[in-house]
């Protein structure tokens, strides 16, 4: 019989937080909700940071602490995740506050839907700044351009499994990059109407940080989710976030596509569609292409001055059906009166 009361771990990365480290576990070993487990990452800190959380472990067994080189966000929470024992998954940085119903609400709220995939809450700011952060209900589209789901919120253990957990050569807004892997097939986010999260705004803040490495992260969302963002927003995401429907748009009709794929597989027709972006990045990362976590061969065709009706790839796909080989389909691009790129997958 499935528990009522599942346990909860919470992942808290540190790294010199001498000054807040021991309020944020106050506020999380305070929760009414008291089948948790603490995990504390220390990265390197070179304070006293290691220090009070070993007193917070002698007063209480449900504190753990995790050493490890400071290596990112994204590595310390998958390093704490995959030494933790919850059904659900509690990320919350080492200064920044949780209310004490929060967890006991987000379980209750995580158990009674099997299509809930995230539970958040309201959030307010605390520190530098004061006041509620508003952030917009959850959408996919919306998702595309922004991150729109705090940090910390609650999700199944089961589901970091499934995709791999947080990918760690994003080293900024990595909390977006994960609720895109976790949702973009599919499920819900249900956030609670109470106040769950305070976020402590400080000069130091890794969200003040984070907005440096913009270019960055965009680039790399890119390159993670291109078939999403094809799907979402008709190509890839640009800096000018809020436009690049728009941008897409445009560059489709100036650049319009022709796709055949074998029926058994036109449930990644997106996927085809972004494939100059896919192997653009295969090339650049030195990856296999995968399409159903299977391994595709992909020919790529350069400019033919010959392919004005025909595209070098539709070419070699109808010779491949005639020759009754197994094929997947074909992408083309046309560029003024030409095909400029096509490719043969199969």
């Amino acid at each position: 019989m499935k528990s009522n009361y599942p346990l909860v771990s919470v992942i808290v990365p540190a790294y010199n937080m001498e000054q807040y480290i021991a309020e944020t576990l106050d506020s999380i070993l305070c929760s009414t909700y008291k089948n948790i487990e603490v995990i504390v990452i220390d990265e390197g800190s070179t304070d006293e940071t290691i220090s009070i959380v070993e007193k917070y472990i002698a007063q209480d067994k449900r504190v753990h602490l995790l050493k490890q080189k400071n290596a990112g966000p994204s590595r310390a929470r998958n390093n704490g995740i995959q030494n933790c024992s919850g059904e659900y998954i509690l990320p919350v940085d080492s200064d920044d506050l949780i209310s004490p119903s929060f967890i006991a609400s987000a379980v209750t709220a995580i158990q009674s839907d099997t299509d809930i995939k995230v539970v958040s809450c309201r959030c307010e700011f605390f520190g530098m700044r004061k006041g509620e952060w508003i952030l917009p209900d959850f959408n996919l589209n919306k998702l595309a351009i922004d991150n729109r789901i705090c940090a910390t919120s609650m999700y199944r253990r089961s589901d970091w499994v499934r995709i791999g957990g947080y990918n760690e050569k994003i080293i900024a807004r990595e909390d977006w990059a994960f609720w895109i892997a976790l949702l973009k097939d599919g499920g819900k986010v249900y956030k609670l109407p109470e106040v769950g999260f305070y976020y402590r705004v400080r000069a130091g803040s890794k969200r003040f940080q984070d907005r440096k490495l913009k270019s960055f992260v965009i680039k790399r969302l890119n390159i993670m989710f291109p078939d999403f963002f094809e799907r979402e927003l008709g190509g890839q995401l640009y800096v000018q976030r809020t436009h690049s429907a728009k941008i897409n748009s445009v560059l489709r009709w100036i650049r319009p596509q022709d796709i055949t794929l074998d029926k058994s597989w036109t449930d990644y027709i997106y996927f085809v569609k972004a494939l100059p972006r896919i192997v653009k990045y295969a090339k650049k990362e030195r990856t296999p292409i995968k399409l159903a976590d299977q391994n595709v061969q992909v020919q790529e065709f350069g400019l033919s001055l010959g392919s004005y009706k025909s595209s070098p790839a539709r070419k070699a796909y109808l010779k491949a059906i005639e020759g009754k080989e197994e094929i997947i389909g074909y992408y083309a691009e046309r560029r003024f009166l030409f095909f400029n790129k096509s490719f043969l997958i199969k």
